[in-house]
C-alpha cells in the first residue's frame, strides 16, 4: 500500500480558505483504494458533505506565527486508527498496525499481557487498561528498516514530528 504522504495544507480542501494564525481546523484521513489521502476542513466546512466518512479524524490548530510550532502527538489519534485497523488483512496497513502497537506500549496506553504462538504464527496480546479491553496483533517480525520505514510515513502523514528513534522491534 502507497500512501499520499500530504502535511497539513494551508486552507481548507471545501472552500479554499486559507487558515489564519491560531485557527482550529479539522483534519481528516480518508482511505481511496488501498490508499490514505489527508484532507483539511474549516470548522464551517466540516459538516458539509464530505464525499464520504472519514476513516479518521481530529481537530488541530494553526500554530501562532510567534511561536515555533511543535505539534503534539494526539494518542487518541494513533489509537483510533491502531482500532480501525483491526481485522484488516492488507500487508501494509498490518504492517502499520504492529508499529502502532509497539509504539503504543512504549508510551503505556497499552501493556504487553503476552506472547502467542499458533500455527508457526506469533501474537502480542496487549491490555488497555483504559477500556479493560484485550487485542491481539500478529508479531510481524519487521526489520529495523522497515519500522523506520512505517514510522516516517506515519508522521508525515499525520503532520507530527518523527516520533522516536528508538521504536522497538521484536518484543521477544
Amino acid at each position: 500500500m502507497e500512501w499520499e504522504i500530504k502535511r497539513s495544507s494551508n486552507g481548507c480542501i471545501l472552500c479554499n480558505r486559507p487558515f489564519s494564525g491560531d485557527e482550529e481546523y479539522c483534519s481528516a484521513l480518508f482511505e481511496e483504494g488501498n490508499i490514505f489521502i489527508r484532507k483539511d476542513f474549516c470548522t464551517s466546512c466540516w459538516d458539509k458533505d464530505k464525499d464520504g466518512w472519514p476513516f479518521s479524524f481530529w481537530k488541530t490548530k494553526v500554530p501562532k506565527k510567534d511561536k515555533s510550532a511543535q505539534p503534539v502527538i494526539n494518542m487518541d489519534v494513533l489509537l483510533d486508527v491502531f482500532m480501525r485497523l483491526e481485522g484488516n488483512n492488507e500487508t501494509h496497513q498490518r504492517n502499520l498496525r504492529y508499529v502502532l502497537a509497539l509504539y503504543l506500549i512504549r508510551k503505556k496506553v497499552f501493556k504487553l499481557k503476552s506472547l502467542k504462538k499458533q500455527d508457526k504464527e506469533e501474537s502480542i496480546i496487549l491490555y488497555y487498561p483504559k477500556e479493560d479491553r484485550e487485542f491481539t496483533v500478529v508479531d510481524l517480525n519487521l526489520k529495523e528498516e522497515e519500522v523506520e520505514a512505517i514510522t516516517a510515513e506515519m508522521c508525515q502523514l499525520l503532520n507530527y514530528p518523527y516520533f522516536d528513534h528508538e521504536v522497538p522491534v521484536n518484543t521477544t
